[in-house]
């Protein structure tokens, strides 16, 4: 069916919809979007309603209908500072007075050049990285880790090495070759054993149960806790066995700190926690500061050295995208090293992270709550109840969502995986944020539950 044309009027930024009302958004949403995993029986439904944001300020969001809502999922894990960081965005505006974007492909900016360097020499370097390699999402840095230790392999004299180890309580991106490293089966139902092949584990106790036929070429895990798995941590020592096996049986060691970088679970990397670094490091999410889209896919100089003599151009690494190394982003992220410095953010969150666990003590004891799981920053809320076993066959009809609906309704941003309800605060929050949090989740639960 072919639409009538629609005249948009400039005015009062409502050509931007700013000017809409809210109740007109949504019935636009629902006819012209396709949201990311969404589960559109629910989301077409015509009293179906979603926050729709139009306004960010440090921790909250507000929506169009004026509510302050807690950015308890940091706008999916992204946000660190808070919205509107001053820091950031003076330096966000004043790239844009030189220019948004210019191609990463045979040319090179100011900004991706000095995020760079200060990732390594503040950073990453200390732990023996030496090359950041920019992309725009988690999955396409993974994408590049995966194709690298691939190529590492066949340089490095190992072209049988074309398979991977993962754990079945993980998750890497949608992307084919990261979900296929991906173990939990709602994010690839349709897939099937499609992308590289991968032998699957359900905690680094396995490992030594893996034949040596010199298949192996990686192993990769999210460092102390699987974020998108339900927020589960890892036992203590995981990444030692890891390191200690992949250097025994000439694999790769890969982090995917998508989520887990940049402060979320104490520390500004997951893997300082055990002073065990990988072969290859995966960034993204939080490394723009939350502004832009960009991730990074950082190597050790062991990884970068057989690339680098690599006689031809086929054997040099073919990848990339046409805004990988966005100058917006790069600005951003620069702006964020700043402030993780100049308000000393790491060392500053032990006082939320304190504030936390106390609360989330609390809140273990409510009926309904059937399990609290967290490291640092990031925490999940289990529940359970008498109409679990109706519900949580479904992705989009699990418990959790069930909660997180009335979240909403209270004041709460949060979203479900599974019967878990995810609590990622901005680095920003507060005790009193936190303790807010905590309070619309209890009464969020003695509702639903």
């Amino acid at each position: 069916m072919v639409r009538p044309a629609r005249v948009y009027q400039m005015n009062d930024r409502s050509d931007l919809g700013y000017g809409t009302e809210a109740s007109q958004l949504g019935r636009w949403d629902r006819e012209f979007l396709w949201h990311p995993f969404a589960y559109l029986r629910e989301w077409l439904a015509p009293d179906f309603e979603v926050p729709i944001i139009t306004r960010g300020e440090g921790a909250f969001l507000f929506d169009a209908e004026g509510r302050r809502l807690i950015d308890g999922n940091a706008s999916i894990w992204c946000n660190v500072h808070g919205h509107g960081h001053p820091r950031i965005l003076a330096a966000v505006n004043e790239q844009l007075d030189r220019f948004a974007h210019s191609s990463f492909l045979g040319f090179s900016h100011p900004p991706g050049i000095v995020l760079a360097r200060r990732l390594i020499e503040e950073h990453l370097g200390k732990w023996g990285f030496s090359r950041v390699f920019f992309s725009e999402s988690g999955s396409n840095a993974i994408e590049a880790a995966l194709r690298m230790a691939l190529q590492w392999q066949i340089l490095t004299g190992h072209p049988g090495r074309r398979r991977f180890v993962a754990f079945r309580r993980s998750y890497h991106g949608d992307s084919l070759g990261a979900s296929s490293v991906t173990g939990l089966a709602t994010f690839k139902a349709f897939l099937g054993n499609s992308g590289y092949g991968v032998t699957w584990l359900d905690d680094a106790s396995q490992l030594d149960e893996i034949p040596d036929h010199g298949e192996i070429a990686g192993l990769i895990l999210e460092p102390v806790i699987a974020g998108a798995a339900g927020m589960i941590p890892w036992p203590d020592g995981t990444l030692a066995r890891c390191r200690e096996w992949c250097d025994r049986r000439g694999a790769l060691f890969l982090h995917d700190e998508v989520f887990t970088g940049f402060g979320r679970t104490g520390t500004m990397f997951a893997f300082e926690h055990e002073s065990c670094p990988a072969d290859i490091l995966i960034l993204g999410k939080g490394l723009s500061g939350g502004v832009g889209p960009l991730s990074a896919t950082v190597v050790t100089d062991r990884v970068f050295q057989p690339f680098a003599a690599a006689p031809t151009i086929e054997q040099n690494f073919l990848y990339g995208h046409s805004y990988a190394g966005h100058a917006l982003a790069c600005v951003g992220g620069i702006a964020s090293l700043d402030v993780f410095a100049e308000e000393r953010v790491v060392k500053r969150l032990a006082g939320p992270i304190s504030t936390l666990a106390s609360v989330l003590n609390d809140l273990s004891s409510k009926p309904g709550v059937k399990e609290i799981r967290r490291r640092g920053f990031a925490a999940a809320v289990e529940v359970a109840g008498g109409a679990e076993e109706a519900v949580q066959s479904g992705y989009g009809r699990s418990l959790g969502r069930v909660v997180t609906r009335e979240c909403w309704k209270l004041g709460l941003a949060a979203r479900a995986i599974g019967n878990s309800v995810i609590v990622v605060l901005p680095l920003c929050a507060t005790a009193e944020v936190v303790r807010e949090t905590a309070a619309i989740l209890g009464e969020a639960v003695e509702r639903t539950i």
